[in-house]
């Protein structure tokens, strides 16, 4: 049975989309503690604080110890999977994706979990950070007895290098959210594991995903087929560090030169995921300078441009570049410029790529049905705190829902940052924080117990 929706172009929602199961690894408590987090994390944080690793890894070994002596009799499995679903542009495509639940260690014996937790992932550093490709950190939400179900979404697993980024549609990745949604639980039953009958789901998002699980969140609540709805029983949003709606943070680093770095995954890595008739007529390399459409890299034996690069492959491959960028005129194309070096919000293309950006990332005719958490720091020199604010008084009608919070995030400015910008440093912290509580609205007492210790 498909079930058609007027939520994007010819979007449906199948009730078979798992195509196979890719990896299949069952883990003991200490082993399971060992394998969180990819490699090139553990050097970032020791880039960050080299003595945080081996207290990282200390604390998230006694987490999962104390959790499983309460649960005798299961074990940790994690599977990777295929799925059908949709890119950005309207193509059928095959995605990847991961799901982490307890299971009982006698073969045939089923259980239920108690909740499932549906995670979009942040903006990534190196491609092995996607779900599919290393167990990060929301798979310690396994320990609440909660099946974590983690989506790569376009541009990366098994898409890495293939398919361009798409985060430049919220819709689109809220799409691909349901479709992963919809294998994982088949995942699930093939081991004899479904979520209990009192049970329900939590939503979650962070940096570059917290746009996208406020639409899912929106979905769930305007369109979802009611079966669906039963499968999973959504009964909180949580989403931090990002809630900022595209079309406004473009026109926010339109406006100053010095954010240039700061928005330059969404003034040129979105381009390529949406066709012409989606960016009003325009092609991709219309919006940026001929030298991003040059020959410069070199990937598995052929050359491809910087527009390529940006597009396809993650942010370091660029970031040199990216960081000696000055102006405008090395960003985007000559015409999209005024006399004086500044961006001409009037010019043609750029209407039409923030109208783009508008249909895509639309929160604004949505009023929450269930609990939502949007988290934000005023420390945070990406997102301004401001556009996150509004939003919240959008969502909540000036607080009269009272089913929508605003939660201020501390500034954590007594972190070790090894150089790294607040943004990452806060979205980083949060997204362990995340892993760590059973429910959205325990968030609220961490960030109370931080602003304590930093007084």
């Amino acid at each position: 049975m498909v079930i058609k929706s007027n939520f994007g172009n010819q979007w449906t929602l199948s009730k078979q989309s798992l195509i196979s199961i890719l990896t299949e690894k069952h883990y003991t408590p200490k082993d399971f503690a060992k394998a969180l987090g990819a490699p090139s994390f553990t050097a970032l944080l020791k880039q960050i604080q080299p003595i945080a690793v081996p207290f990282f890894k200390a604390f998230m070994w006694t987490k999962v110890h104390r959790h499983m002596l309460f649960k005798r009799g299961l074990e940790i499995q994690s599977d990777t999977f295929s799925y059908r679903s949709q890119t950005v542009d309207g193509r059928e495509v095959i995605l990847s994706g991961r799901v982490t639940f307890l299971n009982s260690k006698a073969e045939g014996t089923p259980h239920q979990v108690k909740t499932l937790s549906l995670h979009i992932h942040q903006a990534f550093f190196h491609p092995e950070w996607a779900p599919s490709q290393n167990l990060m950190f929301m798979p310690l939400k396994v320990l609440w007895d909660s099946a974590v179900i983690e989506p790569d979404l376009q541009k990366w697993g098994i898409n890495y290098g293939i398919e361009p980024d798409g985060g430049g549609s919220a819709m689109h990745m809220a799409r691909q959210l349901a479709d992963c949604t919809v294998a994982a639980l088949e995942v699930m039953r093939r081991h004899g594991v479904t979520l209990a009958p009192d049970g329900y789901t939590t939503n979650w998002g962070s940096s570059q995903g917290a746009m996208p699980t406020l639409l899912f969140a929106k979905w769930y609540d305007t369109e979802a087929p009611q079966w669906f709805r039963e499968a999973i029983r959504l009964r909180a949003t949580f989403a931090a560090e990002g809630t900022v709606p595209p079309k406004a943070l473009t026109l926010h680093t339109y406006e100053d030169p010095k954010r240039i770095y700061e928005g330059h995954i969404l003034l040129t890595a979105y381009f390529k995921a949406f066709n012409k008739e989606q960016r009003g007529g325009y092609m991709p390399e219309e919006y940026v300078p001929e030298w991003f459409n040059e020959p410069r890299y070199e990937v598995d034996g052929h050359k491809i441009t910087f527009l390529d690069a940006v597009s396809h492959y993650y942010p370091q491959f660029t970031e040199e570049v990216i960081k000696a960028m000055t102006s405008f005129d090395q960003l985007v194309a000559p015409d999209m410029l005024t006399a004086d070096g500044k961006v001409d919000i009037n010019c043609p293309k750029i209407r039409a790529w923030l109208a783009c950006l508008q249909k895509h990332n639309n929160l604004d005719d949505w009023t929450p049905a269930h609990s939502v958490y949007i988290a934000h720091s005023p420390a945070d020199d990406m997102m301004p705190y401001t556009m996150v604010c509004d939003l919240y008084r959008t969502l909540s009608n000036d607080g009269q829902n009272s089913l929508v919070h605003m939660l201020s995030v501390p500034s954590m400015r007594l972190l070790p940052h090894g150089g790294m910008k607040p943004h990452f440093i806060i979205a980083f912290v949060g997204q362990l924080l995340m892993a760590l509580v059973e429910n959205p609205e325990d968030m609220r007492n961490f960030y109370r117990l931080m602003v304590n210790d930093e007084r």
